[in-house]
C-alpha cells in the first residue's frame, strides 16, 4: 500500500476516489467474518457458513454493480479475495471458539466495514456520473445489502427493517456526507475519511446512547386534532365576522378589510362602539387561531 500516494490523494481534486486495496480487502473480509459468525450462531454447516460469509461480504457490492450496469462487478474481478474469503469462513466454522471473547473487536470492525462499504458504493456511483440521490442510495445499499441478503437466506426479517440501533442510518449518513462533499468539490480523499468517520460514530453512538429506529409511529391522531382545532377556529371567526357585519350593516369582506388593511381603525369603526367591539372580537379570534397553529 503506497501511503504517499494516499496522502496526496487526500488533497487532490480528482473525480475518482481510489481506495487502497488493503482497506478495500479488509472491508470485504470483515463482512465475510461477521456473516460466518452469524451462520455459526444459526447452527449451519460448513457450506452454509461459507455461503453466508460470501453473501454478507459481497452482497451489497453485487447489488450496486448490477444496478450500475456495464461498470464491472467487483466480485468477479478479484478471485484471490474470493479464495481468502472462503478460507476465513472455513476457519471461523472450525475455530469459532476463538471469537467468543472478541465481541468488542468484531463490533468495531463491523462498524468500520459499514463506513467503508458506504464509501465504496457512494464513490463508485459518483465516479459513474450518478446524481446525488442515486449515489446516496447506492452507498446505503452497498453498506447494508449483504447483511439484508444474509438474513433473508436464513428466513429472518432483515435487521435493518426492524427496530434497532443505527445500522442502515449509519451507512446512509456516511454516504450522504460523502456525496454532498463531492458535489461541493471537496477533495475526495477528505470526503472519504469523513464518510467512514461519520458512519462509525453514528453506529457507536446509537449503541452507547441506545438510539433506536422506531417500529410504530402514527401521527394521525395529532394531525387530526390539529386540523379539527383549526377548523373550529375558522368557523368561530366566521361566526364573529358575520355577527359584526350584521350589527354594523356591512359585508364580511368589508369587515375583513377594516381589520386587516385598516387595523380596525376606520372612521366607521370609530363612529360605532358596537362595531368596534365586534372587530376586537374578530382580532381575538384570529390571535387564537394563530396560537393554535403554532402549538
Amino acid at each position: 500500500m503506497d501511503f504517499t500516494a494516499l496522502i496526496q490523494q487526500l488533497f487532490s481534486d480528482g473525480q475518482v476516489l481510489t481506495v487502497p486495496w488493503g482497506i478495500d480487502y479488509f472491508s470485504v473480509l470483515v463482512g465475510v467474518l461477521t456473516g460466518a459468525l452469524f451462520a455459526c450462531d444459526r447452527k449451519l454447516d460448513i457450506i452454509g457458513t461459507v455461503v453466508l460469509g460470501l453473501i454478507t461480504g459481497y452482497g451489497g457490492g453485487i447489488i450496486r454493480d448490477l444496478l450500475l450496469q456495464n461498470h464491472g462487478i467487483y466480485f468477479m474481478s478479484h478471485p484471490d479475495l474470493v479464495i481468502i474469503s472462503i478460507v476465513i469462513s472455513a476457519f471461523v466454522f472450525y475455530f469459532r471458539g476463538l471469537f467468543r471473547h472478541l465481541n468488542a473487536t468484531v463490533f468495531f470492525a463491523d462498524a468500520f466495514s459499514v463506513g467503508m462499504f458506504a464509501l465504496a458504493g457512494a464513490s463508485k456511483a459518483v465516479a459513474c456520473g450518478q446524481g446525488i440521490v442515486m449515489s446516496i442510495m447506492l452507498g446505503g445499499i452497498t453498506a447494508v445489502g449483504g447483511g439484508a441478503l444474509r438474513d433473508i437466506c436464513v428466513g429472518e426479517t432483515p435487521g435493518i427493517f426492524k427496530e434497532s440501533n443505527f445500522y442502515a442510518l449509519a451507512g446512509l449518513g456516511g454516504a450522504t456526507l460523502y456525496v454532498l462533499l463531492a458535489w461541493l468539490d471537496c477533495p475526495l480523499g477528505i470526503a472519504g475519511v469523513l464518510c467512514v468517520a461519520v458512519a462509525v460514530l453514528l453506529r457507536y453512538w446509537s449503541v452507547y446512547f441506545n438510539w433506536k429506529t422506531s417500529s410504530e409511529v402514527d401521527l394521525t391522531p395529532k394531525v387530526t386534532h390539529a386540523v379539527r382545532g383549526a377548523e373550529e377556529s375558522v368557523k368561530q371567526v366566521g361566526r364573529t365576522l358575520k355577527a359584526a357585519a350584521t350589527e354594523d350593516h356591512r359585508s364580511p369582506l368589508q369587515v375583513l378589510r377594516d381589520v386587516f388593511l385598516l387595523g380596525g381603525e376606520s372612521s366607521s369603526v370609530k363612529k360605532s362602539p358596537v362595531a368596534s367591539q365586534k372587530y376586537e372580537l374578530v382580532e381575538e379570534e384570529f390571535d387564537k387561531l394563530k396560537d393554535n397553529n403554532e402549538n
